[in-house]
């Protein structure tokens, strides 16, 4: 089962609609599109700079651009500019759909990771963070069977969803275009306790990898390949532990925590095959979270003094000795504010790139660090976590937004 939806929808109550000749000034002159382009695209985009939002390019010479080259300018717009460039006409909220158009957007540098968050009791809705405007993004879910479906991994711009009905299945969507479909039955019938999800850069084929069944034990573990479009049974069997849902991928591997102790399990994607990382976890350790930032597996986690956390630090696994080697640690008055409304000290952390987010409940704001800057610096609040009861029931995921991510 598959879907189309009627173009790209994205909520921000904080921005009014920008005109595409603003937005895209930069990208042509980028491009080297010719002295006239470029000259006017220069102007609009410093007098926009400036505050006047009533200066637009000359619209002859904006009428006289071919369509391949309003292509271009829209495959470089960021996808929040994308998205209300897509309500102007029905040319550009069509455009996402065309193979020329895709072709010309796989040459565009990624953006920026994100960070996406979902509240699990109300899944018609996601918010994204977007840490190149400091802001969060709503995305609506309204083209997708949401009620009884569960959000269950990311990778590439694309979200997974494990199906909570007598018969789960798994379903693949991507959030920016609002295209999803459902995948083919597993192999093995089940209610997978883990499932990891990863896309391969240059060809945008991903994988997905479910193991474990809630109901039964000694299920072995599958792998789905987009381009098969088949599941196949690989590997050894899942180390017995308690699994939590909190999952990195780093240099080939999905790494999961476990509890009741605390340790980490790996699954290696290229040869199937499970493992335990022998790495002795920190003392006092609690509320842990993987997280993979460039090629480096870090731990985010706090040590905790009686019940509550005392701080909260983040460790890299050092691979040549196989040790937890702490890397950074909150610095206290940034720690205290942050966990002062915090039940028992728990906390949400996804990581991207260089990037770390992590929110707290009913906490005023999020804290982003960024290995590249060596610094913590506060952010907006999710607005997710405003209005629930329990932080606890939000899940995160690290969000790559890609116009190009197919189902």
């Amino acid at each position: 089962m598959s879907s189309t939806s009627q173009g790209l929808c994205l909520e921000d109550s904080g921005h009014e609609r920008t005109s595409l000749e603003q937005v895209a000034a930069i990208a042509v002159a980028d491009e080297g599109l010719g002295e006239g382009y470029a000259a006017a695209a220069a102007t609009t985009q410093m007098e926009s700079e400036q505050g006047d939002s009533s200066i637009q390019l000359d619209g002859e010479l904006w009428g006289s651009l071919p369509e391949d080259l309003q292509d271009r300018i829209l495959a470089w717009l960021p996808f929040t500019a994308f998205a209300r460039a897509s309500t102007v006409c029905k040319r550009w909220n069509s455009v996402m759909y065309s193979h020329s158009f895709l072709e010309m957007y796989q040459r565009v540098p990624s953006p920026e990771p994100c960070f996406l968050m979902f509240e699990a009791k109300d899944r018609s809705m996601c918010s994204v963070y977007n840490p190149a405007s400091n802001r969060w993004h709503r995305i609506p879910f309204t083209f997708f069977h949401y009620e009884t479906k569960f959000p269950c991994a990311a990778a590439g711009g694309l979200l997974c969803f494990c199906g909570v009905s007598a018969y789960p299945s798994l379903s693949v969507c991507n959030p920016l275009t609002r295209r999803w479909r459902e995948l083919p039955p597993m192999l093995h019938k089940r209610f997978p306790n883990l499932v990891g999800m990863v896309v391969e850069p240059q060809t945008r084929a991903y994988k997905i990898v479910v193991a474990g069944d809630y109901y039964e034990d000694n299920v072995r573990t599958e792998v789905y390949d987009s381009t098969s479009n088949t599941w196949r049974i690989t590997g050894n069997h899942l180390p017995i532990a308690n699994y939590t849902l909190r999952n990195a991928f780093c240099n080939g591997f999905h790494f999961w925590v476990t509890r009741d102790p605390y340790g980490v399990i790996a699954f290696n994607m290229q040869h199937g095959v499970w493992s335990v990382v022998r790495a002795p976890m920190p003392s006092f350790l609690t509320s842990p979270h993987l997280v993979g930032c460039q090629r480096r597996l870090l731990m985010v986690g706090g040590l905790k003094k009686r019940t509550s956390p005392k701080n909260i630090r983040i460790w890299e696994l050092e691979q040549s000795t196989m040790m937890w080697v702490e890397v950074v640690r909150m610095p206290h008055t940034l720690c205290k504010h942050f966990l002062k409304d915090s039940r028992n000290g728990d906390f949400m952390c996804v990581g991207h790139n260089n990037l770390i987010c992590i929110t707290s409940y009913k906490c005023p704001l999020a804290l982003i660090y960024d290995f590249s800057k060596r610094s913590w610096r506060w952010v907006p609040s999710c607005p997710l976590l405003t209005d629930i009861e329990d932080y606890r029931s939000t899940i995160g995921f690290p969000f790559s937004p890609r116009l190009d991510a197919a189902v």
